[in-house]
């Protein structure tokens, strides 16, 4: 039997997924054959004699609880990296996703966040009582409407300098 299909029954075997005809095949196996360094605990746990003697039916027990155990570990380890590196992905998937687009094409229509700093300049200005503004897109601009409580507007031209990153009004009618 070569190594390769040995280790494979022996994950079988530690993992409760062989027949009793393979166990037999491995047993056999093992007691025809010296056991690599890498096999001697599985021979153990088997009860087959090893370098050290044979082994006790307890210490097999011991022995192949030990085994399981590391085996475990090893995948627990797997897996809390993989669910780390998976967490860390869509982290920043998501920022990448909520982050808002930088564009420096000249016709990238204006971001939410720069359209509420015109408004925001816009209540700064001394143009009377506001009751509400408006803001409609416009192409790489916007047009801010000021609706004022004496029932006149007051309209400015929102445009953003992508270089700079600043943006600036232009008045452009009152009424």
């Amino acid at each position: 039997m070569d190594k390769d299909t040995r280790k494979a029954l022996i994950q079988r075997y530690l993992e409760a997924d062989t027949t009793p005809a393979e166990e037999q095949r491995l047993r056999e196996w093992f007691s025809t054959h010296p056991a690599d360094a890498d096999e001697r605990d599985f021979a153990r746990l088997i009860g087959l004699p090893t370098p050290g003697g044979l082994a006790e039916t307890d210490d097999a027990e011991a022995e192949f609880d030990r085994i399981v155990t590391e085996g475990e570990k090893k995948r627990h380890k797997i897996v809390r990296w993989g669910i780390t590196l998976t967490a860390v992905a869509a982290a920043i998937a998501l920022l990448l996703w909520l982050m808002p687009a930088r564009s420096h094409d000249a016709d990238s229509p204006l971001t939410t966040v720069q359209i509420a700093e015109g408004i925001q300049q816009m209540m700064l200005l001394d143009i009377g009582d506001i009751e509400s503004i408006t803001a409609t897109p416009a192409g790489p601009m916007a047009i801010l409407t000021a609706h004022l409580k004496n029932g006149s507007t007051c309209s400015y031209i929102l445009s953003c300098n992508k270089d700079e990153g600043t943006t600036s009004l232009l008045a452009c009618t009152n009424q």
